[in-house]
């Protein structure tokens, strides 16, 4: 038998808001009290699918509620506490901290492309929020040599691009050499795609059998390119050789809510099912409605 030494965690990866005595009751965990530097504590061991050995632990004399999350590993604090969220239940509203990344790792968050910086924003905006059109409204400047996207309190920075622009055009997030996105994960791409088919269908609908003009073409038009855009995207985080998409690439809540929603909608034959269907619904809309006219300023 090969032993090794393990070392315990020195900081918490996160806290949750749930309490011990819920945890023990919605997870099963058995929690035991321990002395700890601080004062006696609750503690509890846990162990995700992928092995990740994974502690609870409550200082018996905090005011502050909730339960600190540690890991016996050296594992992404994110990725960790994805799968934990995705296998207990446990919802991201219960998380109130998650700690920051590796110490060299850059905290701001970086789009490749201003299009990916709307995109993000449209997603971010509050359900009550005003302003007819938040893409129209946000702001481009610079800040000490990088450019920088802003909404109210929404804040993009552009990747610089020594070698090689984005492609123009609608729907075009990335560079074909690009790596995924690091701020909408493959949940968040495919809620774009599923919004932009059911808004370019409700137009139909509504269009009925009569012809259309340029700007009804183009409003239909762009929204099926975005669909078709924002598969591609997600097909991103495949690797190859990959055919089904870890957990852990699903940190938004919006992404995990899509996984749980669909679990099976995530591996590539789904996603490139789902990707030719749109770019085939592009080409029975021209075939219908003709090619594309001169769009109108």
């Amino acid at each position: 038998m090969e032993l090794q030494a393990v070392e315990g965690p020195r900081w918490p990866l996160a806290k949750l808001t749930v309490e011990p005595a819920e945890l023990q009751e919605r997870l099963g965990l058995q929690f035991s009290q321990l002395d700890d530097n601080l004062g006696p504590v609750l503690f509890a061991f846990g162990r995700l699918a992928g092995g990740t050995v994974v502690g609870f632990s409550r200082l018996i004399s905090d005011r502050a509620p909730g339960t600190e999350l540690y890991q016996f590993g050296d594992r992404q604090p994110r990725d960790v506490l994805t799968e934990l969220l995705f296998e207990t239940g446990l919802s991201h509203d219960e998380v109130s901290w998650v700690a920051a990344g590796w110490a060299w790792e850059d905290d701001r968050l970086w789009v490749r492309s201003r299009a990916e910086a709307y995109a993000y924003i449209l997603l971010h905006v509050q359900p009550d929020d005003p302003t007819d059109d938040p893409v129209r409204a946000a702001e481009t400047f610079e800040v000490d040599g990088d450019w920088v996207v802003r909404y109210r309190d929404i804040v993009v920075h552009l990747q610089p691009r020594p070698n090689g622009q984005v492609p123009s055009g609608v729907g075009v997030y990335s560079h074909p050499e690009d790596p995924p996105s690091t701020v909408i994960d493959p949940g968040g791409w495919m809620f774009i795609a599923s919004q932009a088919e059911a808004e370019a269908r409700d137009l139909l609908l509504g269009f009925g059998p009569r012809a259309i003009g340029p700007r009804e073409y183009w409003q239909v038009f762009d929204l099926l390119v975005q669909a078709a855009g924002s598969a591609a995207e997600a097909l991103r985080f495949l690797s190859p050789g990959e055919d089904e998409l870890p957990v852990r690439a699903f940190w938004t809540p919006l992404g995990l809510r899509m996984l749980r929603q669909n679990p099976h909608a995530f591996n590539r034959g789904v996603l490139e099912a789902k990707a030719a269907e749109y770019r085939t619904a592009i080409d029975e809309f021209t075939r219908v409605y003709g090619p594309p006219p001169r769009r109108q300023p």
